[in-house]
Parts: C-alpha cells; structure tokens; sequence
C-alpha cells in the first residue's frame, strides 16, 4: 500500500530548512548555523502599544532563532522611508505601515494564505476589515491588525445639564446640542478644525453624507461637480455651524492637537475624534474621564458616513524569507497576544475571536471601539482608497474650500470650481 506523505506546516518547513542549513554547513566545516535575518519596521505612534508589539517581536525571534533588526518608524514618516528604501533597493522584509498604498504600487508579497487561514482559525474578520484586504480578484497583499475611526467625543455631564441628548441621529442633531451646551467663553459647543491639517478632513466625511462623492466608481476621474446640488446643501449646514460661532476661535489655523487639547483643558463640549483624548484622559485628567462618553458618528441626509483607518502588518516582495515572515504575520494575530496588545492600544478589533476579550467591557471608549469595528466604512467611501484620494486628502481639499469661504470671503462658485480644479489636477497624476 502506497504510503501518502503529510503535507509540512509552515512553522515545521521553516525549521526542517532551519536544520538542512546547519546539515549543510556542519558537512562543509564545524560551524554553527547561521539565523535566518529579518528587518521589521513597525508603526510608532502610542509608546504602550509600541512597546507591546516590539516586546512580542523581540520574544518571537528569540523563540524562532530570528535575527530580528526592529525599527520603530513614525507614522508622518513611513511612506517617504520606504519610499526611499525601495529606490535605494534596500528595504526591510515587514512593515507596519502603508500596505493599501504599497499595494497599488505592487510591492508586496501576496498574503491571501495567511488572510484564509487566520480567517478560519478566528471565526471570520469584522466590520471595514475585509474590504481593506480583500481585492476584486479575490487576492491579499496586507494583514490588518487593528481598526480606528474618530467617534464623537463629548461632555455627559454639560449635555445633560443643558438637557439636550446623545447619540445624535443625524449632524443636525449633533449641531443642536453643540448649542444647547455652548458656553463661550467659558466652553465652547464644538472643538473641530477647519485648517490645513488632516483632522480637518472630518468635514469632507461629513459632506459624502451629504449624498456628495468626489471621483467614479473606479477611482480615476473627478466628479464633485455631478454632485454639487447635495455640495451646496452640506456648506447650507456648515455655514450654520460656523456663524452660530459654537467653533472656538482660531480653528482655521488648528494643528492636529489643538482638538485634543482643548477638550482635554474643557473649553469644548464636542470633539470628533478617536480615543487617543481619552487615553490622555486615562493617565492625566481622573475627573474628567467619567464625565466623558464616546458616540458613533450620525447620519447624514444621504448616507452614514463614518470612516475607519486601519493598522496592518505586510511583506515586501523582495525578502529572502517569504515563508518565515507570513509566519510573523500569524503569529502576531494569535488571541493571547491580541488580548494583551489591544489592552494598551488604540486599536479595535479586527478579528471575531477578539470580541470576547474583558477589556472591551472595562471602560466607555473601549466599547466604542467595538462599535467602529463592527459600523464603520473603509476610508472614502463610497469614494475609492487609492493614491489619489489620499493625496487629496493629505492636501485637506475640502476643508481649504471651506477656508475660502469663512476667512478669504468667497462665494461658493469660486471656492467650489478651485476645488474641483485642484482634484482635478491630483487625480491627473494618477490616471
């Protein structure tokens, strides 16, 4: 009777090809095997969970005999590195960073093994995840660890004293209560930018609830201008904000930490984004936490619109070790060490396996974090996430038009047709 081999695991192939490399150097002169080389480059962004995923990696490539270089590499930074490290031809096998953009360049080594196996393993993926992975031909290029979206942020205690009430249904609710609660110079209802940093891109999320869409469906030609009628009726809504003044002064010149920080000194009641105030909150402001809850993203007339980002881990097509890094990638998804890692974290989860964890119900933002997992959309929607849109968004498109209405005085004509012409011009570059 033939005898039907088994089929090596990857875990079992790496350590057979592990020791046919010493075999091979012992017949050849007494010398020790030589580890296997990996360069990592991991998101650094919030030192609990960076120093959770480097201590894990670490620990891995002590236990797998890995030489494991880290590098923890900023998130303003990643893109212009590796960018950088691929031109030079000297790129690391694992980053952390990049992997939807790294795709659509075709840099990456194909992944959908690992994105079946882990999604038989842990029950299937949640909410936005799988779209971010999955591509039209059924294909995966990146392993996503974590989910974050912005989520209204605001003062339980100033609402309700104001008697109005949270969740908002829709922005024109959410615009109510920001009133209701308005105390200038005191507090101030809404915390929200409209400057040239990214945080101000919240508008432009706001305006596709709005029934607006800024290119087709493929992601390659603009077309705002179809959409100007449901444009008109958002900047109908954002003018109201802006001249009921429940906007601090000044947020037209905000950075990306002055929405954090004025609520977190309590000037405003409302602010829209994700839970990194209340991890500050966590470690710094005792008294303003349990005053603080956490809120999905209303409805606009059109659509739900609430964008989530995401964090995932992907393997540059040039490695030497292709099967020792879809390895990592599994391992770094296993439940204890998920458990752990998204404790210390501003991640939700991405994975079904993950839902049971007792940190989801050990505090008001951690249960938000289930609910951006499980309700929010892919970034753009329904526009497409490619290189266009980020650039365009990168450039705060939307919110420089809003800019040119409220503090350069023009009319909607003007600030509309420049913002078209600029889409126009970046997608351009992509066609």
């Amino acid at each position: 009777m033939a005898v039907q081999s088994t089929p090596l695991t990857r875990r079992q192939f790496i350590a057979s090809t592990a020791l046919a490399t010493g075999a091979v150097a012992m017949g050849a002169a007494p010398a020790f095997a030589q580890k296997p080389k990996l360069v990592y480059w991991a998101y650094q962004f919030l030192r609990s969970s960076d120093e959770s995923r480097v201590a894990f990696a670490k620990e891995w490539a002590k236990q797998n005999n890995v030489d494991l270089q880290i590098t923890l590499v900023p998130w303003k930074e990643f893109m212009a590195k590796i960018s950088a490290a691929i031109h030079a031809k000297a790129t690391p096998d694992i980053v952390e960073n990049g992997g939807v953009q790294l795709r659509s360049q075709g840099q990456l080594l194909e992944v959908t093994d690992v994105y079946e196996q882990l999604e038989k393993e842990h029950g299937g993926w949640l909410g936005a995840a799988a779209l971010y992975m999955k591509e039209a031909d059924g294909r995966v290029h990146h392993i996503l660890y974590g989910l974050t979206g912005s989520m209204i942020i605001a003062r339980n205690d100033l609402v309700a004293k104001a008697g109005a009430k949270l969740p908002a249904e829709t922005w024109e609710d959410l615009f109510e209560v920001a009133k209701k609660t308005h105390r200038p110079p005191r507090v101030y209802g809404l915390g929200q930018p409209v400057s040239n940093q990214t945080d101000s891109n919240i508008w432009e999320q706001i305006m596709r609830a709005y029934g607006s869409r800024i290119a087709d469906e493929q992601g390659k030609n603009v077309v705002l201008g179809d959409y100007k009628s449901d444009v008109w009726t958002f900047l109908d809504f954002f003018e109201a904000v802006w001249e009921s003044g429940v906007l601090p002064p000044g947020v037209t010149t905000w950075d990306n930490t002055m929405n954090n920080s004025t609520y977190q000194a309590g000037k405003s009641v409302i602010a829209l984004n994700p839970i990194t105030i209340t991890l500050w909150l966590e470690k710094n402001d005792s008294d303003l936490l349990p005053k603080t809850g956490h809120y999905p993203f209303p409805k606009g007339p059109k659509s739900h619109v609430w964008d989530v980002g995401y964090a995932s881990r992907s393997i540059l097509k040039y490695t030497k070790q292709p099967e020792l890094c879809k390895q990592f990638l599994l391992d770094s998804m296993a439940v204890p060490k998920m458990e752990k890692e998204l404790s210390v974290s501003q991640w939700a989860p991405v994975l079904k396996s993950y839902l049971p964890f007792d940190i989801w119900d050990s505090s008001d933002h951690k249960k938000a974090l289930v609910n951006v997992a499980n309700h929010g959309n892919p970034q753009a929607a329904p526009d497409v996430y490619n290189d266009a849109w980020v650039e365009q968004a990168t450039n705060t498109t939307i919110s420089r038009m809003l800019q040119r209405l409220v503090v350069d005085k023009w009319n909607r004509d003007k600030a509309f047709e420049e913002a078209v012409d600029v889409l126009t011009k970046i997608y351009g570059k992509y066609a």
